[in-house]
């Protein structure tokens, strides 16, 4: 079965005929999940443990979620989270685009390829969907203009983590081992002060999906301190004050620069209601990710995984 809706057509592998996790046919999987960079899985007795067994057929590394640290389940392999409960809206981004890598993370340099999601209990009002944005289109629709300034300049993202970020996201404890770490990665500047470290990270906006198409894959509609767009006045949307972005050669981008952005993303923004046991499978190279507030307080449950595949 096909689901198509804003030019975003995702593949659903339906489970009529009850069979177990064990049964899904993984080559089959992969090869429409290169075609399409989404993916449903429908109708299958997935828990947490299959749900790891699944991502690990395809992926040999997985991202820990430092934001997540205490929200990881406890019988898993330490990759396996639950998303937050609270109830806000997050615009689409791409896992990790914010953040630099390094040799700390084996050797590493971009962030994950794959992200993974199933939904142990969905929703029971309306809103609380998962939204997908495909990165191509994204690009597409920008303005020339503001798209060759992003391919020139690049993206730069800054940020303020104190050390109960900085210590999990970068797996060290103590300031020395930070420097020595931080000064392995191109591209970024940062200064400590009393265990505070603020980043400026330079990146390319535009970058290349696993099947070699240009993308506006990123994460910059989630590092905003504060959303003036009129969609989203009424709403509790996901930002943080210390967070600020760049052009990558320094210049600001304003505020109507992000207003046009969001004007592109909710116009080509697919919403996904979740029904018991989904899995989603992403493209996290192409497409970005969110979610939506839910008409009212309830139960929202979702785990997540995040990786680099074997090969592809």
């Amino acid at each position: 079965m096909l689901i198509t809706k804003n030019n975003i057509s995702i593949t659903v592998f339906e489970n009529n005929n009850s069979l177990s996790p064990e049964a899904i046919n993984s080559t089959e999987i992969l090869q429409t999940f290169k075609e399409t960079g989404v993916v449903l899985l429908r109708g299958w007795d997935f828990d947490s443990s299959s749900f790891q067994i699944f991502t690990q057929k395809f992926c040999n590394r997985f991202h820990k979620v430092a934001t997540r640290a205490e929200r990881q389940d406890s019988q898993s392999d330490g990759y396996s989270t639950n998303v937050f409960k609270d109830n806000f809206t997050l615009l689409a981004h791409t896992e990790g685009g914010y953040r630099p890598y390094g040799v700390f993370s084996n050797s590493i340099f971009h962030p994950p390829e794959a992200c993974f999601f199933l939904c142990l209990t969905p929703p029971l009002t309306l809103g609380g969907e998962t939204t997908l944005v495909d990165g191509c289109q994204f690009l597409e629709k920008m303005s020339i203009p503001l798209r060759e300034h992003f391919r020139r300049a690049g993206l730069t993202y800054n940020m303020i983590w104190e050390s109960e970020r900085w210590q999990p996201e970068f797996n060290v404890e103590d300031i020395h081992s930070l420097r020595n770490l931080l000064a392995t990665i191109p591209n970024l500047k940062y200064r400590i002060q009393d265990s505070v470290l603020e980043m400026f990270y330079t990146t390319e906006a535009i970058t290349q999906t696993l099947n070699g198409q240009s993308a506006f894959a990123t994460g910059l509609l989630a590092h905003l301190p504060r959303i003036t767009h009129p969609n989203y006045l009424d709403k509790n949307v996901h930002t943080k004050y210390s967070n600020r972005v760049f052009f990558g050669d320094g210049e600001e981008i304003t505020e109507a620069i992000i207003n046009e952005l969001i004007d592109i993303h909710d116009n080509l923004s697919y919403h996904h209601r979740w029904q018991i046991k989904d899995i989603l499978f992403i493209d996290n190279t192409r497409y970005l990710h969110g979610r939506t507030m839910t008409a009212e307080p309830c139960e929202r449950a979702l785990q997540s995984r995040f990786g680099w595949f074997h090969n592809l």
